[in-house]
């Protein structure tokens, strides 16, 4: 939702109305209020419209990795460095300690 949404409309409590109806992807020049409507879930006023990106051009590879490390601190430092090198190319990073995978390979073996 926050990615995709472009621009918005709401009724604030006061019956004041913010018109934030933009074709702009960003703005910097000040607070983004349409990302802080969108996560307060109606408790700072009421979203009447929006305006949102349609069909994000779809991926034409995905790769995966899958990788053993002895301790969930060597995780943590191969994610952050993954992310600095990757950026938005890295979409999901996961956990999985060694008895759920145990259990994973005797529930699917």
């Amino acid at each position: 939702m926050h990615a995709n949404c472009i621009g918005l409309k709401a009724v604030l409590p006061n019956g004041d109305i913010l018109d934030n109806m933009t074709t702009l992807r960003k703005d910097n020049t000040g607070y983004d209020l349409k990302q802080l409507f969108i996560g307060a879930e109606g408790t700072l006023g009421i979203i009447t419209e929006c305006a949102m990106l349609c069909g994000p051009p779809k991926k034409t590879q995905k790769n995966l990795v899958l990788l053993g490390c002895k301790s969930f601190e060597d995780c943590v430092i191969i994610a952050q460095k993954a992310r600095t090198e990757l950026g938005d190319i890295m979409r999901i990073c996961e956990f999985l300690d060694w008895e759920s995978l145990s259990m994973s390979f005797e529930t699917f073996p």
